[in-house]
């Protein structure tokens, strides 16, 4: 069965290769009735330097390389959506002051925050604390630059989305995972006020986002029962990510992707509860479950492929491992094709692989 697309150009029309337009992935969100094939949404963050042949360190912390390395991840791939953003949990920490380690000497290592490099602490009096300027302060306005070119590329009727941390992700970077989960059941009052400050810290980043014509993409996997309790997030995290949620629906974003890793079947009930009309089922969680809830629910599903597979498995192993996902997920109206996040260097036939799996799949 043949691996490489049939329309290498992602101009070409959708029965090739082409990305979705922006109207069309708005009709699968909506869930109104199943289709023949689904989006094609792969996670490319830090492998995105790869097309550029240059380290995430050095693309994220330029508006020229983001730019470059996102149209070439929209050339070479043809995704039905660009997230913009590379180390995706660490802008809005670093404009609220802390301090982010980059590599150098060629290191294909994700920028990030280590440990005792937090910029907070639980106790800490929030009342007149300043809220980053998306447009001044640390990276930020490299992202929001790096949005305003592709969307003035690549058209207003393509997605493009704005890469945001949730806000227990975000909370969990400015004091630090030492300090955040004891405290969830030691001073719940102060990380309601944490969280509450990490959501002003959002909202005011992704209005930088949607005033440049840019939609929006929510990570919080610092949120998976992998890591809290169902119990803390119903009591935490819930409220404010409802709230978020409405937020941006009041600026006209009511496609917002909330994406949580791991093992999320637990918790379903209370992603739909959030409001967020498209979810992640990642490749650990229980897909008959998830299709399950979402198909009552009216709702979105992106269904991942373990990244191990991509980066070791041939492009035909790979192609049929997508096409029997696709195969379980062909009759829930909003299901999605994904992956997990790319390793960096993944060989770009086998990220192909899932996309012909998915145009294959209206044949």
């Amino acid at each position: 069965m043949p691996i490489e697309p049939r329309i290498s150009s992602p101009l070409a029309s959708r029965q090739g290769a082409s990305p979705a337009s922006l109207a069309l992935v708005e009709e699968y969100l909506r869930c109104e009735a199943p289709r023949p094939a689904p989006l094609f949404l792969p996670a490319i963050y830090e492998h995105k330097a790869w097309f550029l042949k240059e380290t995430p360190s050095r693309v994220c912390q330029s508006a020229e390389l983001l730019t470059r390395a996102l149209l070439a991840e929209f050339e070479t791939i043809g995704p039905d959506a660009l997230s913009v953003g590379i180390d995706v949990y660490n802008v809005e920490a670093e404009a609220s002051g802390c301090e982010i380690t980059f590599y150098g000497n060629g290191s294909m290592s994700v920028p990030g925050i280590e440990a005792g490099h937090h910029v907070l602490q639980i106790d800490d009096d929030l009342t007149n604390r300043r809220i980053p300027n998306p447009r001044t302060d640390g990276r930020m306005p490299i992202h929001i630059e790096a949005a305003r070119r592709v969307v003035k590329e690549l058209g207003s009727n393509y997605w493009v989305r704005g890469a945001i941390s949730g806000p227990f992700s975000l909370a969990t970077s400015l004091v630090g995972l030492d300090e955040l989960f004891p405290a969830c059941l030691e001073e719940p009052e102060q990380v309601k006020t944490l969280l509450d400050y990490a959501a002003r810290i959002i909202k005011d980043y992704a209005q930088a986002y949607i005033d440049v014509g840019a939609g929006l993409i929510m990570f919080d996997s610092q949120a998976s029962p992998d890591m809290i309790s169902r119990q803390t997030y119903e009591e935490f995290v819930l409220p404010v990510m409802k709230d978020l949620i409405r937020h941006f629906a009041a600026q006209d974003i009511r496609n917002v992707p909330l994406i949580i890793g791991g093992d999320t079947t637990r918790i379903i009930d209370l992603l739909i509860q959030t409001g967020a009309n498209n979810l992640l089922c990642d490749y650990t969680a229980d897909w008959q479950t998830w299709s399950a809830a979402c198909r009552k629910a009216g709702r979105a599903v992106r269904r991942n492929l373990s990244p191990r597979l991509l980066e070791t498995a041939t492009p035909n192993e790979i192609y049929q491992a997508a096409r029997r996902e696709i195969e379980q997920g062909r009759d829930l109206p909003g299901f999605i094709m994904g992956t997990a996040v790319i390793p960096h260097g993944t060989p770009t036939q086998n990220i192909l692989a899932v996309k012909q799996a998915c145009l294959d799949a209206a044949q």
